[in-house]
Protein backbone atom coordinates (compact mmCIF):
# COMPACT_ATOMS: atom_id res chain seq x y z
CA UNK A 1 0.00 0.00 0.00
CA UNK A 2 2.79 2.42 0.86
CA UNK A 3 4.34 1.85 -2.58
CA UNK A 4 1.03 2.68 -4.25
CA UNK A 5 0.64 5.88 -2.26
CA UNK A 6 4.21 6.86 -3.10
CA UNK A 7 3.72 6.43 -6.85
CA UNK A 8 1.88 9.45 -8.31
CA UNK A 9 1.20 7.71 -11.64
CA UNK A 10 -0.57 4.81 -9.93
CA UNK A 11 -2.49 7.25 -7.73
CA UNK A 12 -3.54 9.23 -10.78
CA UNK A 13 -4.87 6.13 -12.52
CA UNK A 14 -6.80 5.02 -9.44
CA UNK A 15 -8.31 8.47 -9.01
CA UNK A 16 -9.18 8.59 -12.70
CA UNK A 17 -11.04 5.30 -12.44
CA UNK A 18 -12.88 6.27 -9.25
CA UNK A 19 -13.80 9.69 -10.63
CA UNK A 20 -15.05 8.19 -13.89
CA UNK A 21 -17.35 5.86 -11.96
CA UNK A 22 -18.67 8.71 -9.81
CA UNK A 23 -19.25 10.87 -12.85
CA UNK A 24 -21.06 8.10 -14.73
CA UNK A 25 -23.35 6.83 -11.99
CA UNK A 26 -23.83 9.94 -9.87
CA UNK A 27 -23.46 12.97 -12.11
CA UNK A 28 -24.56 11.85 -15.55
CA UNK A 29 -22.94 12.77 -18.87
CA UNK A 30 -24.07 16.36 -19.36
CA UNK A 31 -21.71 19.15 -20.41
CA UNK A 32 -20.11 21.18 -17.64
CA UNK A 33 -21.13 24.85 -17.32
CA UNK A 34 -18.55 27.38 -18.53
CA UNK A 35 -17.63 28.68 -15.03
CA UNK A 36 -16.83 25.17 -13.74
CA UNK A 37 -13.15 25.93 -14.09
CA UNK A 38 -13.62 27.69 -10.75
CA UNK A 39 -13.57 24.23 -9.11
CA UNK A 40 -9.95 23.72 -10.16
CA UNK A 41 -9.15 27.36 -9.43
CA UNK A 42 -10.41 27.10 -5.84
CA UNK A 43 -8.76 23.74 -5.24
CA UNK A 44 -5.43 24.92 -6.61
CA UNK A 45 -5.37 27.98 -4.38
CA UNK A 46 -6.15 25.76 -1.40
CA UNK A 47 -3.09 23.65 -2.21
CA UNK A 48 -0.80 26.62 -2.77
CA UNK A 49 -1.79 28.43 0.40
CA UNK A 50 -3.66 26.61 3.14
CA UNK A 51 -2.87 22.91 2.67
CA UNK A 52 0.73 23.11 3.81
CA UNK A 53 -0.32 24.81 7.05
CA UNK A 54 -2.75 22.09 8.13
CA UNK A 55 -0.15 19.57 9.24
CA UNK A 56 -1.61 16.79 7.09
CA UNK A 57 0.41 13.84 5.72
CA UNK A 58 2.26 14.48 2.47
CA UNK A 59 0.11 11.98 0.62
CA UNK A 60 -2.95 14.19 1.14
CA UNK A 61 -1.37 16.89 -0.98
CA UNK A 62 -0.66 14.40 -3.72
CA UNK A 63 -4.21 13.09 -3.67
CA UNK A 64 -5.70 16.58 -3.84
CA UNK A 65 -3.45 17.74 -6.69
CA UNK A 66 -3.92 14.58 -8.72
CA UNK A 67 -7.71 14.66 -8.24
CA UNK A 68 -7.70 18.27 -9.41
CA UNK A 69 -5.77 17.15 -12.49
CA UNK A 70 -8.44 14.50 -13.12
CA UNK A 71 -11.21 17.09 -12.71
CA UNK A 72 -9.35 19.41 -15.09
CA UNK A 73 -9.19 16.59 -17.63
CA UNK A 74 -12.92 15.88 -17.40
CA UNK A 75 -13.72 19.57 -17.78
CA UNK A 76 -11.41 19.86 -20.79
CA UNK A 77 -13.13 16.90 -22.46
CA UNK A 78 -16.53 18.37 -21.68
CA UNK A 79 -15.60 21.72 -23.22
CA UNK A 80 -14.10 20.02 -26.27
CA UNK A 81 -17.32 18.06 -26.74
CA UNK A 82 -19.35 21.23 -26.33
CA UNK A 83 -17.18 23.02 -28.89
CA UNK A 84 -17.57 20.17 -31.40
CA UNK A 85 -21.35 20.57 -31.20
CA UNK A 86 -21.16 24.34 -31.66
CA UNK A 87 -22.43 24.97 -28.14
CA UNK A 88 -19.30 26.75 -26.98
CA UNK A 89 -19.50 29.34 -29.74
CA UNK A 90 -23.13 29.93 -28.87
CA UNK A 91 -22.27 30.34 -25.20
CA UNK A 92 -19.49 32.90 -25.67
CA UNK A 93 -21.84 35.06 -27.73
CA UNK A 94 -23.40 35.89 -24.38
CA UNK A 95 -20.85 38.45 -23.14
CA UNK A 96 -21.30 37.93 -19.41
CA UNK A 97 -21.19 34.16 -19.83
CA UNK A 98 -17.96 34.52 -21.79
CA UNK A 99 -16.34 36.00 -18.70
CA UNK A 100 -16.48 32.55 -17.11
CA UNK A 101 -13.71 31.46 -19.47
CA UNK A 102 -11.42 33.34 -17.10
CA UNK A 103 -11.85 30.40 -14.73
CA UNK A 104 -10.29 28.13 -17.37
CA UNK A 105 -7.24 30.38 -17.52
CA UNK A 106 -6.83 30.74 -13.77
CA UNK A 107 -7.71 27.11 -13.08
CA UNK A 108 -5.08 25.81 -15.50
CA UNK A 109 -2.37 28.22 -14.33
CA UNK A 110 -3.00 27.73 -10.62
CA UNK A 111 -3.15 23.94 -10.98
CA UNK A 112 0.22 24.04 -12.76
CA UNK A 113 1.67 25.98 -9.84
CA UNK A 114 0.12 23.56 -7.32
CA UNK A 115 1.62 20.57 -9.14
CA UNK A 116 5.06 22.16 -8.95
CA UNK A 117 4.64 22.66 -5.21
CA UNK A 118 3.46 19.12 -4.40
CA UNK A 119 5.08 17.10 -7.21
CA UNK A 120 8.16 19.06 -8.30
CA UNK A 121 9.25 16.14 -10.48
CA UNK A 122 6.16 16.82 -12.61
CA UNK A 123 7.32 20.33 -13.48
CA UNK A 124 6.76 19.75 -17.21
CA UNK A 125 3.13 18.87 -16.55
CA UNK A 126 2.70 22.10 -14.61
CA UNK A 127 4.43 24.06 -17.35
CA UNK A 128 2.17 22.49 -19.99
CA UNK A 129 -0.89 23.60 -18.00
CA UNK A 130 0.53 27.13 -17.84
CA UNK A 131 0.99 27.13 -21.63
CA UNK A 132 -2.63 26.05 -22.02
CA UNK A 133 -3.61 28.94 -19.72
CA UNK A 134 -1.69 31.42 -21.88
CA UNK A 135 -3.33 30.17 -25.09
CA UNK A 136 -6.82 30.34 -23.58
CA UNK A 137 -6.04 33.81 -22.14
CA UNK A 138 -5.15 35.14 -25.59
CA UNK A 139 -8.55 33.94 -26.83
CA UNK A 140 -10.17 35.37 -23.71
CA UNK A 141 -8.73 38.81 -24.46
CA UNK A 142 -10.64 38.83 -27.74
CA UNK A 143 -13.91 38.24 -25.88
CA UNK A 144 -13.44 40.84 -23.14
CA UNK A 145 -14.24 44.03 -25.11
CA UNK A 146 -17.73 42.75 -25.96
CA UNK A 147 -18.31 41.67 -22.36
CA UNK A 148 -17.30 45.06 -20.97
CA UNK A 149 -19.39 46.91 -23.56
CA UNK A 150 -22.42 44.78 -22.70
CA UNK A 151 -22.01 45.55 -18.99
CA UNK A 152 -21.67 49.27 -19.70
CA UNK A 153 -24.47 49.56 -22.24
CA UNK A 154 -27.82 50.93 -21.00
CA UNK A 155 -29.67 48.16 -22.83
CA UNK A 156 -27.92 45.61 -20.64
CA UNK A 157 -29.25 47.23 -17.47
CA UNK A 158 -25.83 47.47 -15.78
CA UNK A 159 -25.76 43.74 -15.15
CA UNK A 160 -22.10 43.67 -14.24
CA UNK A 161 -21.14 41.47 -11.29
CA UNK A 162 -17.96 40.04 -9.84
CA UNK A 163 -17.52 37.74 -12.85
CA UNK A 164 -16.23 40.72 -14.80
CA UNK A 165 -13.24 40.78 -12.43
CA UNK A 166 -12.21 37.34 -13.65
CA UNK A 167 -10.37 39.37 -16.29
CA UNK A 168 -8.03 40.44 -13.50
CA UNK A 169 -7.85 36.99 -11.91
CA UNK A 170 -6.97 35.28 -15.20
CA UNK A 171 -4.27 37.83 -16.03
CA UNK A 172 -2.58 37.74 -12.62
CA UNK A 173 -2.69 33.93 -12.48
CA UNK A 174 -0.30 33.86 -15.43
CA UNK A 175 2.21 35.84 -13.38
CA UNK A 176 1.77 33.83 -10.18
CA UNK A 177 2.24 30.52 -11.99
CA UNK A 178 4.64 31.62 -14.72
CA UNK A 179 7.12 33.20 -12.30
CA UNK A 180 7.63 29.76 -10.74
CA UNK A 181 7.08 27.37 -13.65
CA UNK A 182 8.93 29.00 -16.53
CA UNK A 183 12.65 28.13 -16.43
CA UNK A 184 14.52 31.25 -15.44
CA UNK A 185 11.23 33.00 -14.70
CA UNK A 186 9.27 35.41 -16.85
CA UNK A 187 10.94 38.71 -17.86
CA UNK A 188 10.30 41.33 -15.19
CA UNK A 189 8.97 43.94 -17.65
CA UNK A 190 6.45 41.39 -18.94
CA UNK A 191 5.29 40.51 -15.43
CA UNK A 192 5.00 44.20 -14.51
CA UNK A 193 2.94 44.85 -17.66
CA UNK A 194 0.59 41.96 -16.91
CA UNK A 195 0.07 43.10 -13.31
CA UNK A 196 -0.70 46.66 -14.43
CA UNK A 197 -3.11 45.30 -17.05
CA UNK A 198 -4.83 43.36 -14.28
CA UNK A 199 -5.21 46.54 -12.23
CA UNK A 200 -6.77 48.27 -15.26
CA UNK A 201 -9.25 45.44 -15.76
CA UNK A 202 -10.10 45.65 -12.06
CA UNK A 203 -10.68 49.41 -12.11
CA UNK A 204 -12.96 49.19 -15.15
CA UNK A 205 -14.86 46.23 -13.74
CA UNK A 206 -15.31 47.83 -10.33
CA UNK A 207 -16.79 50.95 -11.90
CA UNK A 208 -19.33 48.84 -13.78
CA UNK A 209 -20.24 46.87 -10.65
CA UNK A 210 -20.67 50.11 -8.68
CA UNK A 211 -22.94 51.48 -11.42
CA UNK A 212 -25.14 48.42 -11.28
CA UNK A 213 -25.56 48.24 -7.52
CA UNK A 214 -25.06 51.88 -6.64
CA UNK A 215 -27.06 53.74 -9.27
CA UNK A 216 -29.98 51.35 -9.59
CA UNK A 217 -32.62 50.65 -6.95
CA UNK A 218 -34.49 47.79 -8.65
CA UNK A 219 -32.46 44.98 -7.12
CA UNK A 220 -32.68 42.98 -3.92
CA UNK A 221 -29.93 41.54 -1.79
CA UNK A 222 -31.56 38.10 -1.69
CA UNK A 223 -31.95 37.63 -5.44
CA UNK A 224 -29.61 40.00 -7.25
CA UNK A 225 -26.41 40.10 -5.20
CA UNK A 226 -24.27 37.65 -7.13
CA UNK A 227 -22.12 34.83 -5.75
CA UNK A 228 -19.21 36.14 -7.81
CA UNK A 229 -19.16 39.53 -6.08
CA UNK A 230 -16.69 38.12 -3.57
CA UNK A 231 -14.16 38.39 -6.41
CA UNK A 232 -14.16 42.11 -5.59
CA UNK A 233 -11.59 41.26 -2.92
CA UNK A 234 -10.31 37.99 -4.44
CA UNK A 235 -9.11 39.67 -7.64
CA UNK A 236 -6.97 42.04 -5.62
CA UNK A 237 -5.63 39.21 -3.46
CA UNK A 238 -4.21 37.44 -6.49
CA UNK A 239 -2.89 40.77 -7.75
CA UNK A 240 -1.01 41.29 -4.51
CA UNK A 241 0.29 37.73 -4.66
CA UNK A 242 1.51 38.36 -8.20
CA UNK A 243 3.47 41.38 -6.98
CA UNK A 244 5.10 39.42 -4.16
CA UNK A 245 5.81 36.35 -6.30
CA UNK A 246 7.28 38.31 -9.20
CA UNK A 247 9.09 41.15 -7.44
CA UNK A 248 8.30 43.15 -10.56
CA UNK A 249 6.69 46.12 -8.78
CA UNK A 250 7.55 47.99 -5.56
CA UNK A 251 6.71 45.99 -2.38
CA UNK A 252 4.75 48.91 -0.92
CA UNK A 253 2.20 48.37 -3.66
CA UNK A 254 1.59 44.84 -2.36
CA UNK A 255 1.05 46.19 1.16
CA UNK A 256 -1.41 48.84 -0.06
CA UNK A 257 -3.20 46.18 -2.09
CA UNK A 258 -3.47 44.00 1.03
CA UNK A 259 -5.08 46.89 2.94
CA UNK A 260 -7.61 47.30 0.13
CA UNK A 261 -8.28 43.56 0.15
CA UNK A 262 -9.00 43.49 3.89
CA UNK A 263 -11.27 46.54 3.68
CA UNK A 264 -13.32 45.18 0.76
CA UNK A 265 -13.38 41.73 2.37
CA UNK A 266 -15.11 43.17 5.43
CA UNK A 267 -17.68 45.07 3.37
CA UNK A 268 -18.46 42.30 0.86
CA UNK A 269 -18.59 39.48 3.39
CA UNK A 270 -20.81 41.53 5.70
CA UNK A 271 -23.22 41.87 2.78
CA UNK A 272 -22.90 38.13 2.18
CA UNK A 273 -23.84 37.40 5.79
CA UNK A 274 -26.91 39.64 5.59
CA UNK A 275 -27.80 38.09 2.25
CA UNK A 276 -27.67 34.61 3.78
CA UNK A 277 -30.10 35.64 6.52
CA UNK A 278 -32.45 37.25 4.02
CA UNK A 279 -32.39 34.19 1.77
CA UNK A 280 -33.13 31.83 4.65
CA UNK A 281 -36.13 33.92 5.62
CA UNK A 282 -37.36 34.06 2.02
CA UNK A 283 -36.63 30.50 0.85
CA UNK A 284 -35.76 28.41 3.90
CA UNK A 285 -32.45 26.68 4.64
CA UNK A 286 -32.58 24.28 1.68
CA UNK A 287 -33.41 26.66 -1.16
CA UNK A 288 -31.77 29.61 0.54
CA UNK A 289 -28.28 28.27 1.16
CA UNK A 290 -27.88 24.68 0.00
CA UNK A 291 -28.60 24.84 -3.73
CA UNK A 292 -25.49 24.32 -5.85
CA UNK A 293 -24.22 26.68 -8.53
CA UNK A 294 -20.71 26.62 -10.08
CA UNK A 295 -20.22 30.28 -9.21
CA UNK A 296 -20.15 29.35 -5.51
CA UNK A 297 -16.59 28.06 -5.94
CA UNK A 298 -15.52 31.67 -6.37
CA UNK A 299 -16.00 32.11 -2.62
CA UNK A 300 -13.60 29.26 -1.89
CA UNK A 301 -11.13 30.84 -4.26
CA UNK A 302 -11.33 34.29 -2.67
CA UNK A 303 -10.93 33.04 0.91
CA UNK A 304 -8.02 30.84 -0.09
CA UNK A 305 -6.52 33.70 -2.03
CA UNK A 306 -6.67 36.09 0.93
CA UNK A 307 -4.93 33.50 3.08
CA UNK A 308 -2.30 32.74 0.45
CA UNK A 309 -1.59 36.41 -0.19
CA UNK A 310 -1.26 37.16 3.52
CA UNK A 311 1.04 34.16 3.99
CA UNK A 312 3.34 35.18 1.15
CA UNK A 313 3.40 38.85 2.13
CA UNK A 314 4.17 38.01 5.76
CA UNK A 315 7.10 35.86 4.65
CA UNK A 316 8.46 38.42 2.21
CA UNK A 317 11.71 40.10 3.34
CA UNK A 318 10.51 43.31 1.73
CA UNK A 319 7.36 43.56 3.87
CA UNK A 320 7.45 46.48 6.34
CA UNK A 321 8.16 45.60 9.96
CA UNK A 322 5.10 45.34 12.17
CA UNK A 323 2.54 45.79 9.40
CA UNK A 324 -0.92 44.82 10.64
CA UNK A 325 0.72 42.30 12.97
CA UNK A 326 -2.34 41.39 15.02
CA UNK A 327 -4.68 40.91 12.06
CA UNK A 328 -1.99 39.06 10.14
CA UNK A 329 -1.51 36.63 13.03
CA UNK A 330 -5.24 35.95 13.24
CA UNK A 331 -5.48 35.22 9.51
CA UNK A 332 -2.41 32.97 9.50
CA UNK A 333 -3.39 31.16 12.70
CA UNK A 334 -6.98 30.31 11.78
CA UNK A 335 -7.45 31.11 8.10
CA UNK A 336 -6.33 27.70 6.85
CA UNK A 337 -9.09 26.01 8.86
CA UNK A 338 -11.71 28.40 7.52
CA UNK A 339 -10.55 27.72 3.95
CA UNK A 340 -10.67 23.96 4.55
CA UNK A 341 -14.13 24.12 6.17
CA UNK A 342 -15.57 26.14 3.30
CA UNK A 343 -14.05 23.80 0.74
CA UNK A 344 -15.51 20.73 2.45
CA UNK A 345 -18.89 22.44 2.78
CA UNK A 346 -18.96 23.26 -0.93
CA UNK A 347 -18.03 19.68 -1.83
CA UNK A 348 -20.94 18.43 0.30
CA UNK A 349 -23.35 20.87 -1.37
CA UNK A 350 -22.04 19.82 -4.78
CA UNK A 351 -22.58 16.09 -4.23
CA UNK A 352 -25.91 16.61 -2.48
CA UNK A 353 -27.18 18.56 -5.44
CA UNK A 354 -25.85 15.99 -7.91
CA UNK A 355 -27.60 13.19 -6.02
CA UNK A 356 -30.84 15.17 -5.93
CA UNK A 357 -30.84 16.33 -9.55
CA UNK A 358 -28.46 14.04 -11.42
CA UNK A 359 -27.72 17.00 -13.68
CA UNK A 360 -24.13 18.31 -13.48
CA UNK A 361 -24.93 21.48 -15.29
CA UNK A 362 -28.22 22.44 -13.68
CA UNK A 363 -28.25 26.02 -12.52
CA UNK A 364 -29.13 26.69 -8.94
CA UNK A 365 -32.70 27.76 -8.59
CA UNK A 366 -32.33 30.47 -6.01
CA UNK A 367 -28.60 31.12 -5.92
CA UNK A 368 -27.73 31.23 -9.59
CA UNK A 369 -27.69 35.00 -9.49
Amino acid sequence: MSEILANPVVLLLLLLLASALVRRFLMGEGDSPVPSGAIVMAGGIFVIGALGRLGLPEVVGRLVVLELLVVWGFLALSYARLASKGGLSESVRQPMSALGIGTWVAGSAVLGRAILQVLPEWRLVGLALWVVAVVVWLWYLRLLPAAFRAAAGPSEGYRANGAILLSTVATQSLVVAGSALVPGGLPRPLMAALIVLGYLFYAAGLVLIARRYGLRSDWTLADDWDNTNCIIHGAMSITGLAIVASGALPPILAVLTWVWVVATFVVVEALEAVRALVRVRAYGWGEGLSVYNPTQWSRNFTYGMLYGFTLQLAGSPSAPDGWATGLQEVILSYGQYVVLALLLAEIVVFFYDRIETGQPGEAARGSAR
